[in-house]
């Protein structure tokens, strides 16, 4: 089902970003972390590039939890039951969340280091 104008799929992009962040605890972790770490940088005044990187990393990691929200999904549609390969193709998934997170703090903790000292 191929959409017609892109209008109609930035309207389904946003219905399923909303999906996501309605159903995934860890994508509202997330944003909650994000958040946070945005009220540090801007408190402790974090350099213009400070705030690219965490631009950057942040949507690193909303896009490819999307991402993986996407293929737990057409995972369960291919078997709910317990299969090794299914399990290891959503471990594998999860582990690209994983690495924008790792660098999304790495950075964050550089520029509030920095900042602080």
């Amino acid at each position: 089902m191929k959409n017609k104008t892109f209008i109609e799929s930035v309207k389904c992009a946003i219905k399923g970003l909303i999906y996501t962040v309605r159903t995934e605890k860890n994508y509202k972790y997330y944003i909650i972390i994000a958040l946070v770490f945005l009220v540090i940088n801007i408190v402790l005044k974090i350099e213009l590039y400070g705030y690219i990187f965490y631009i950057v990393t942040a949507i690193g990691v909303f896009a490819t939890e999307c991402t993986n929200t996407a293929i737990e999904h057409a995972c369960n549609k291919i078997t709910m039951d317990k299969d090794s390969d299914i399990k290891l193709i959503k471990d594998i998934s999860a582990g690209s969340v994983l690495f924008w997170g790792c660098a999304f703090f790495i950075i964050e903790f550089i520029f509030i280091g920095k900042a602080l000292i």
